[in-house]
């Protein structure tokens, strides 16, 4: 009998340890796969850093991204309509405006304009 309760004695001895054995294998799994992102994002930036450093790709960057043009160039943007049309939802007109709140607006001016 009292070497039952002293195996069970240990035995809750043993579980606090253990428990915090397993906590900090975790704890290290968990600071690994950290690191290994950080090294990931270590390596993407150095690469980045190392492409910025060309002056081709800075140019293009600049022009991209930036809208930046050399001196003398003449910078422009192409609008096409089709764009407007795109964005506009079905009954609406080009601006997105409804065409029956259109129509009766014209008519209240008109209206205006005959009695004002």
């Amino acid at each position: 009998m009292g070497l039952l309760v002293l195996i069970i004695l240990l035995g809750g001895m043993a579980a606090g340890p253990l428990k915090s054995f397993t906590l900090g294998a975790d704890r290290v799994d968990t600071l690994a796969a950290s690191r290994d992102q950080l090294r990931a994002e270590v390596d993407r930036l150095e690469e980045r850093r190392v492409r910025l450093e060309d002056p081709e790709e800075l140019e293009i960057i600049a022009r991209e991204q930036l809208n930046l043009v050399k001196p003398g160039e003449v910078p422009f943007i192409v609008v096409t309509p089709e764009a407007e049309f795109e964005r506009a939802e079905p009954g609406q007109g080009a601006a997105g405006v409804d065409d029956a709140k259109t129509m009766w607006r014209r008519v209240a001016d008109a209206l205006a304009g005959l009695f004002g």
